[in-house]
């Protein structure tokens, strides 16, 4: 960009030669009244307005920045180094330069007199655009989404990379000083960088140090910032060195802005009496994002500031209360294990799916359920849809209903649901009135031990549960599940249940038990596989008073690998770690995973039913939902499991070596044995006779071998104990 010096009366200073237009010179010559009518655009010692200029070529949008008087000792320094006007300029000029995004520079102008600075512009183009602040504003505060926030950080990031490997540090890089123009179809342009009168322009690509600065300064939450950097750092972990000096820098740059109320009281004041409305953005605790490919909000916050509202007297608390109540369910749970497999336990309706109520889902996923057979289904509802999303599940339900399926309710919570209680009485009113007839339980919360579900102690969970309980003295008819605590953390299920008020005693302890991601069931975390896990979650039930002996998993999947960003353990963003590992199981594990799992759950007495998350997910459903719905493999050996057992009755198993599980069924006259090991391949440890053998997608077999992939044998004759 070509630049030529100009003098228009007192000022002086340099103009762009593609703006050097007769009749935009005229507009330079009512600079200051231009000031002084135009829209104001910012506030402050420096501001902003927006004005047009005439050309040759019609008028074109404008904004002035326009520097106030500054003291003698800033003048000085400006004198030497080039005022805030000029710099403006020359880094506009070089980020043109360098393909870097800014509204094309105009002009400098300025006026000294006895080496004061007087009078000093900065004059570019105006982009119609809205700010990084008001995009990121907008997401937190409306659309609450993750999608939205990944696209932008997707498109930013790579633009700040850009601008300091081309050596260039901003100097003050916060969100506002970002802008974000969007084509006439919504597509978003290059980003757009303002305020550069801060900033340093360096011979080669920045060090650290520089780096680490502009960054300190986004404002973003603190898991997202984190994948930020990661984007900025070309999809790899950021330098050891950079991510230290970042989080130094923002430490300290942050905690100055929030000390800004005790240096400049005068100025907070009038700031506060502006303010009008909401805060820029929500608390940190309570930014709540949702993630529709996982159908799961998102972890927001990073570790400081995850321990920064953590109440701590909660945590004791809860831990005090473990300790308390561990004697107690100790002693039920070695009962309760010891007991294991012991009695015969009904199939029929045991297992159900869940069915995801959007409208491009329903119709497949009811010809689907139709192949399993119809068992049971859970359907959720969540607080932060909209009414037409609600009334779509409600229809989903009684369709269900009409056609004699047994349907369980999950009753999802979001943050607003606790800022906004007459919200979610509302909502809650609205789905018990509407299905509480219709329906076998209602799980009321959803993952309250976890930050994300905007939960951050057992009497928030408390404060959503109680509406649903006056809502039960309407209708004494509905059974409230709960506290569907998730994974194996017991001790929020126990404050949960202690925080209920006196005499309250759920239907059953729902609870979504997940193997902690870390493959087969039989897998033990500490001293506790799933079979212990299950028992302990037994005992719990007996031991509390405020819930019936009986315990339901709402929700249980594994993830399927080399499903990216859909996987649950992969959004929104895959880490470098996940692209090298591709965390997950493959589809034959997921199957073998899926059928041990029922059956450990379910034989052992110690869970009364079960509910797989979900029929539909390219991430962990039994159907691809990105493929065209293509059933997995795991849907064809649920399909033959639900078909050859699931209205049979579960005997006994037998206790042979520790690897090796044999459970056997009865069905009218005829007895069937399930049974895989979880070692080598090796000859099935039983004298009988078999008629018949199929592997887990119903084939038939003619092997009497025993895998990691459960086999089915149609028995002949009398066991004989060896």
């Amino acid at each position: 960009m070509k630049s030529l010096p100009i003098t228009i009366g007192n000022l002086s200073g340099f103009i762009a030669s593609g703006f050097n237009d007769p009749l935009l010179l005229v507009n330079l010559e009512n600079l200051q009244q231009l000031s002084n009518n135009g829209e104001k655009l910012s506030h402050g010692g420096d501001f902003v307005v927006r004005s047009e200029f005439s050309t040759a070529n019609g008028n074109i949008p404008v904004a002035i920045k326009v520097f106030k008087r500054q003291s003698w000792w800033k003048d000085l320094y400006d004198k030497k180094n080039k005022s805030k006007a000029e710099r403006s300029y020359l880094a506009a000029e070089y980020l043109q330069t360098h393909n870097i995004g800014t509204p094309p520079a105009i002009a400098w102008l300025e006026r000294w007199e006895k080496n004061r600075l007087l009078e000093s512009y900065y004059i570019c183009r105006f982009e119609p655009a809205v700010s990084f602040r008001e995009v990121v504003a907008d997401i937190l505060w409306d659309k609450r989404d993750s999608a939205p926030m990944m696209e932008i950080l997707q498109h930013l990031a790579p633009v700040i990379r850009a601008m300091h490997d081309a050596g260039f540090m901003h100097g003050d890089m916060g969100n506002q000083n970002i802008l974000l123009p969007r084509s006439d179809n919504g597509e978003w342009l290059p980003p757009q960088l303002i305020d550069l009168n801060r900033s340093k322009i360096f011979p080669t690509a920045i060090g650290n140090k520089e780096r680490a600065k502009d960054l300190a300064r986004i404002a973003l939450p603190g898991a997202y910032m984190k994948i930020f950097k990661m984007i900025y750092s070309e999809h790899q972990y950021p330098a050891p060195e950079l991510d230290k000096l970042e989080q130094t820098l923002r430490d300290q740059f942050w905690r100055h802005r929030r000390n800004s109320k005790w240096r400049h009281p005068i100025r907070h004041w009038k700031n506060s009496r502006k303010a009008k409305g909401r805060p820029l953005y929500p608390e940190p605790k309570d930014v709540w994002l949702w993630d529709e490919k996982t159908a799961q909000p998102m972890i927001t916050l990073g570790r400081k500031e995850k321990h920064q509202y953590r109440n701590r007297r909660y945590v004791l608390s809860m831990a005090w209360q473990g300790i308390c109540a561990l004697p107690g369910i100790y002693i039920r749970y070695r009962k309760l294990l010891a007991a294991s497999y012991t009695h015969p336990v009904a199939m029929t309706n045991k297992i159900g799916v869940a069915l995801h109520p959007h409208s491009e889902y329903i119709e497949t996923e009811l010809r689907l359920l139709e192949q399993l057979g119809n068992p049971p289904v859970l359907i959720r509802f969540c607080h932060h849809e909209t009414e037409a999303d609600w009334q779509r599940g409600i229809e989903l339900v009684e369709h269900l209903y009409r056609k004699g399926i047994q349907v369980m309710l999950a009753i999802l919570q979001d943050r607003r649901a606790l800022l906004q209680p007459e919200s979610w009485n509302t909502f809650l009113s609205l789905i018990v009135r509407k299905l509480g007839d219709k329906v076998s339980d209602i799980e009321i919360t959803h993952a309250s031990n976890r930050m994300k579900w905007g939960v951050w102690n057992s009497n928030e969970y408390r404060q959503l549960l109680q509406p649903a309980l006056e809502l039960k003295k309407q209708f004494p008819h509905i059974k409230i599940t709960g506290p569907a605590c998730i994974d194996f953390e017991y001790l929020p299920v126990v404050a949960a249940l202690a925080a209920l008020p006196k005499g309250t005693r759920l239907d059953a302890l729902s609870h979504l038990l997940y193997v902690d991601r870390r493959g087969a069931p039989e897998n033990k975390q500490g001293y506790f596989s799933t079979l212990e896990k299950s028992a302990l979650l037994k005992a719990l039930a007996v031991w509390s008073p405020h819930t019936e002996e009986k315990v339901i998993i709402s929700e249980v999947n594994w993830p399927v690998k080399h499903t990216g960003i859909w996987s649950p353990i992969g959004c929104p963003y895959e880490t470098p770690n996940w692209r090298r590992d591709q965390p997950g199981e493959e589809d034959e594990d997921y199957t073998n995973y899926m059928l041990r799992f029922l059956a450990i759950t379910l034989c052992s007495g110690h869970v009364e039913q079960v509910y797989w998350w979900r029929l539909s997910a390219h991430g962990y459903g039994l159907v691809d939902d990105l493929d065209n719905f293509k059933p997995r493999p795991a849907f064809k050996a649920l399909v033959f499991f639900l078909e050859l057992l699931g209205k049979a009755t579960f005997e006994r198993k037998y206790h042979l070596n520790e690897d090796v599980y044999l459970l056997e069924f009865t069905k009218g006259a005829q007895r069937w044995l399930m049974a895989w090991c979880t070692s080598a391949e090796q000859d099935l440890p039983l004298s009988v006779k078999v008629e018949k053998v199929w592997d887990a997608y119903g084939n038939l077999n003619h092997t009497s071998t025993i895998n990691k992939s459960p086999r089915y044998f149609l028995l002949a004759g009398e066991y004989q104990q060896p």
